[in-house]
């Protein structure tokens, strides 16, 4: 008969001296090993755990539903159609509602209404692969890439042996330390596990359980996803002293540290170090240990953590433009973008920008001939998985060039000085005076788009003529022109006067 560990009221009698004693006697303290009651040669009582028979898979998906503290379920039909109500593993353990309650917490990979073979021996990449589902770790599994999954099982000169479908679980319990190899190279994935390897596998890794909700979070200031809960679940209830949870690098380096003596149920991480500094963009490792009141130490399997930052910064270059020009946009991100995009002025429809670089986005506008001048707001958009950023930047564009001049006193003699002014959009550079067969003369602004320059007739210029004058702005590249005649009056132009001492 199979009986609880408690309900047996000893402990189990094919235990002492075994390798695996102190680990069972824990998981027996709590209540969560099942014994098979016996009666010894002179027809006494007696509980044994039998740790050398092999572990079937019902026994290991009843025990690790026990270890998370799930409850007995006898409702509705049943999940898996080879596990029927009144199921009984290894011929008298009570497997149905643990199987049940396992299947509907989301405990084990095998799919709902399929075959779960209750009865066949448990593999070891079997028992690992329940553990990464019951530790809710399939998230990061399916997130490694298969590089990565390559040379985490290409050190096993047996890894052809795991299942298929069961690589990347066992690939990921290898990263984080759930599971390791023999020491001589082989990894034995399709070993049967004895009932004493099921249960120092789930001790050694659902003892203590730590884990963040939700796994990946982003701390950058815009309420979304800017905290996750830690949370810690110990078996060891009426045990613990002390409790210790670390954010650690994937070296081993504390980041964050938080301990007390009974172990909370959560608590709130801003992504800050110890210093409330934020903590780098990354993938962290979160640890947990518990003392018992005996000093003994126990330490939770590592739960991966990880920090993404969604940032964007966008620039256009150059800033100031004409109309025509072409613009050149950059995005920079950070995190996991799906796409960027650039809404321009006029246009409906938003325009891909292109991947250049890791982080590096690039598109190219060319400013509408008929673009109003001024202020030109371009929107960027970087669409990240749970997330969006904008950036808004800003292009002047240039009013188009042009100049309008005048010459005084027009007509004017030969010899007499005459002020050329010209007016022009304040955002020109440079105004010249070309006068006929003479150096040109730079003119000076005086005020917003006003300038002017002295310039001095010709003394030889006849009387009744026209000087034609050019005057040219120039911005940039670009270039406008005015052009005026200046009359040449009768008579020579008068003189300044000229006063001179006399003693």
């Amino acid at each position: 008969m199979s009986v609880p560990a408690q309900a047996a009221g000893s402990w189990y009698v094919d235990l002492d001296g075994h390798w695996a004693a102190d680990e069972i006697r824990v998981l027996w303290e709590e209540g969560v090993t099942d014994g098979y009651s016996r009666p010894d040669a002179l027809g006494r009582p007696q509980t044994y755990f039998l740790p050398n028979a092999y572990m079937e898979r019902a026994q290991f998906a009843v025990l690790l539903a026990k270890v998370m503290g799930l409850a007995p379920d006898t409702t509705g039909p049943p999940v898996y159609p080879d596990v029927p109500p009144g199921y009984r593993a290894g011929g008298d353990l009570d497997a149905y509602p643990w199987v049940q309650a396992g299947a509907r917490a989301g405990l084990f990979p095998d799919e709902p209404g399929r075959p779960f073979r209750p009865g066949d021996v448990v593999r070891r990449d079997e028992a690992v692969a329940m553990l990464v589902h019951a530790l809710e770790l399939t998230w990061y599994a399916d997130r490694m890439p298969e590089s990565r999954i390559e040379a985490l099982l290409g050190a096993y000169r047996d890894a052809d042996r795991i299942r298929p479908a069961l690589r990347r679980a066992v690939a990921a319990a290898v990263d984080l330390a759930i599971v390791v190899g023999y020491g001589d190279g082989f990894l034995r994935p399709d070993r049967s596990l004895t009932r004493a390897e099921g249960a120092t596998l789930i001790y050694k890794s659902a003892l203590l359980r730590v884990g963040a909700d939700p796994p990946s979070f982003s701390p950058d200031g815009d309420h979304v996803q800017d905290r996750t809960r830690l949370g810690a679940r110990a078996l060891l209830n009426r045990n613990q002293t002390a409790w210790e949870v670390q954010v650690l690098t994937p070296d081993g380096q504390p980041v964050r540290t938080w301990s007390g003596q009974w172990l909370p149920a959560s608590w709130d991480w801003d992504g800050r170090d110890e210093g409330g500094r934020p903590v780098p963009a990354g993938l962290y490792l979160l640890r947990g240990e518990l003392v018992a009141r005996q000093g003994t130490r126990f330490t939770s399997a590592v739960e991966p953590l990880e920090v993404v930052y969604h940032r964007l910064v966008a620039t256009a270059s150059p800033a100031v433009v004409e109309a025509g020009e072409p613009v050149h946009i950059q995005a920079l991100t950070e995190g996991p973008v799906v796409r960027v995009v650039v809404h321009l002025p006029g246009d409906t429809a938003p325009t891909p920008m292109a991947r250049t670089a890791p982080g590096t986005w690039e598109a190219g506008w060319t400013v509408p001939e008929d673009t109003e001048p001024g202020s030109q707001a371009l929107v960027v958009v970087a669409a990240f998985p749970e997330t969006v950023r904008r950036e808004t930047v800003y292009v002047d564009v240039l009013p188009p060039l042009w100049i309008q001049g005048a010459v005084a006193p027009n007509p004017a003699r030969p010899g007499e000085p005459v002020t050329v002014t010209a007016t022009v959009p304040a955002t020109t550079d440079v105004v010249t005076l070309h006068p006929p067969n003479q150096p040109s003369i730079p003119l000076r602004e005086v005020g917003d788009g006003r300038w002017t320059a002295r310039w001095q007739v010709p003394p030889d210029a006849a009387p009744g003529s026209s000087l034609p004058l050019e005057l040219e702005a120039r911005r940039r590249d670009r270039r406008a022109v005015a052009h005026l005649d200046l009359a040449v009056a009768e008579g020579a132009a008068n003189r300044e006067p000229v006063f001179h001492l006399t003693h």
